[in-house]
């Protein structure tokens, strides 16, 4: 296991690797997931995108916000060895300002979208 003080270094390297590399200046408070971060912007926390989309408020699901192509699984997987479409499907994610692909859900009909990310206070 991970010293905790080792793991908050490389997380705050990570951090301000990528503050460098993003071409907008609001400061990260933490890495969501690939390509969203929740950052601080005029006194609140908001999702973001590389791109510098905005999502909104960290605690209402970003994926609200998103491109969203609901897919039958057979596209994905031809023949047998794919999942029933009848059972399931893949939704992809797609931030509205650069197309990157957010995420994938498989799941079964008439699911809500998966909150899949709340960071604590």
């Amino acid at each position: 296991m991970m010293n905790p003080e080792v793991a908050g270094e490389q997380l705050q390297k990570m951090i301000g690797a990528a503050q460098r590399r993003l071409a907008w200046s609001d400061r990260i408070v933490m890495p969501m997931q690939e390509h969203l971060w929740v950052v601080e912007k005029d006194g609140q926390r908001i999702v973001k995108c590389d791109c510098g989309h905005e999502f909104g408020d960290y605690h209402r699901n970003w994926k609200l916000g998103a491109l969203i192509y609901d897919r039958n699984p057979k596209e994905i997987y031809p023949g047998v060895t794919g999942p029933d479409p009848e059972w399931c499907l893949f939704r992809e994610f797609y931030c509205p300002g650069c197309l990157t692909q957010l995420e994938v859900e498989a799941v079964p009909h008439g699911i809500p979208l998966i909150f899949s990310f709340e960071p604590a206070e």
